[in-house]
């Protein structure tokens, strides 16, 4: 050991000291570091659990309570016939309001065809005007009735008998005024006097034919009473 001490010189010795204290230096730096790192590192808190949200589809619609679309009708736009006639070359007027014609509408199930011809209205007659209602005319003689049946006229049987009496008559005027009827409505209580009163009325009886209320001719009638009476 004093070998040692005898070789080493005061500089050699001042160099290792100064190494050592180097040294010693160096360690407590580390220390202190290792402390200072040991002491202040943060803790890391775990991380916190996340909310897990659960978004659950619709339920599914009932197919009983869905409605299929009603179709929209579609607006049909009325285009007046023009008032003039028109040239294969004059352009068709459209009213500046209104947009021209769309395609003919027809159901789902039909299928597009030509239109059926329609038939063409009947034009309405003109109502002719009622002509003037005139009073009808009843038939009336032309010739007097008291000269019809005369004292000549007495069937020879009804005078020879006495017979005599006041009847009733009604005679048919035709349409030109000829009798063409007659009948007794009231008897004169006798056969003969009855039929002659007939046959002499429709023999010499004249008349003026009746006319409705437009002033026509029509077949009309006439009543009258006879007294047959021998004369004295």
């Amino acid at each position: 050991m004093s070998y040692a001490n005898a070789t080493v010189t005061p500089a050699q010795r001042a160099k290792a000291a100064t190494t050592v204290i180097g040294i010693h230096a160096l360690i407590g730096a580390g220390l202190i570091a290792g402390l200072a790192v040991t002491t202040f590192e943060p803790v890391e808190e775990p991380p916190s659990p996340k909310a897990t949200i659960v978004v659950e589809p619709p339920p599914p619609a009932d197919p009983q309570v869905v409605e299929d679309p009603v179709p929209q009708p579609r607006d049909i736009i009325y285009v007046p016939p023009s008032p003039f006639p028109l040239t294969p070359n004059d352009p068709i007027p459209t009213s500046p309001t209104m947009a021209p014609p769309g395609p003919p509408i027809t159901n789902p199930g039909e299928q597009a065809g030509p239109r059926p011809t329609e038939t063409p209205r009947a034009t309405p007659s003109p109502t002719p005007s009622p002509s003037p209602t005139i009073a009808a005319v009843a038939a009336r003689p032309t010739n007097g009735p008291a000269g019809w049946i005369t004292t000549d006229d007495y069937p020879d049987r009804d005078l020879r008998r006495g017979n005599e009496g006041t009847g009733s008559y009604r005679l048919t005027i035709g349409s030109n005024g000829r009798v063409t009827g007659c009948e007794m409505t009231r008897t004169t209580g006798h056969s003969g006097l009855d039929r002659q009163t007939c046959r002499v009325i429709q023999r010499v009886a004249r008349f003026t034919p009746a006319t409705d209320t437009t002033g026509a001719r029509v077949a009309g009638s006439y009543t009258g009473e006879v007294t047959w009476q021998i004369p004295e």
